[in-house]
């Protein structure tokens, strides 16, 4: 069997789903992946490949900053502006992950954050390997797989808000 006929109809999310779905404990009965890091993960399948590294990057360096003004005595300084904007902008998917993180301690946030980013470099990564093997990258977010209007879609359209 080639490796084109393997690889082709890649499931781009499943690093994701391996994450999701594992239940494996240490020799001390202890869980190998936080149950933390497994929702982080669930709450990125579907989203869009590029969209997922750039928007954990973003909020991931908005905590690298804050964690560095901190360390420095600084009250308001860059990481709570720049987290001030990701949170303003309201993309969707970095409040999800805000509202996973937000009242988690702050350097283990931080480090869930790398690990997820990781993994989507990684999950991205496969593009680059498709391309190698001349197929197509197609991935479907859960945008494009949505049968009818999202609460979002149909929320933009209304002419009255709130």
């Amino acid at each position: 069997m080639k490796a084109q006929d393997m690889m082709r109809g890649y499931d781009y999310d499943l690093p994701l789903y391996d994450v999701l779905n594992n239940n494996e404990k240490n020799e001390n009965g202890d869980p190998v992946v936080s149950a933390d890091r497994r929702v982080l993960a669930g709450a990125t399948i579907g989203i869009g490949l590029d969209l997922a590294y750039l928007a954990i990057t973003e909020l991931q360096e908005a905590f690298e900053t804050l964690a560095a003004d901190a360390d420095n005595g600084v009250i308001d300084g860059e990481g709570s502006k720049d987290l001030a904007e990701i949170l303003d902008a309201k993309n969707p998917f970095q409040m999800r992950l805000w509202y996973l993180l937000y009242d988690t301690p702050f350097q283990q946030a931080h480090e869930d954050l790398c690990w997820l980013k990781s993994v989507t470099y990684r999950r991205g990564r496969m593009c680059a390997v498709m391309r190698e093997q001349k197929l197509p990258v197609i991935y479907a977010t859960n945008a494009d797989l949505c049968e009818g209007f999202t609460a979002a879609q149909l929320f933009d359209r209304m002419t009255v808000k709130g």
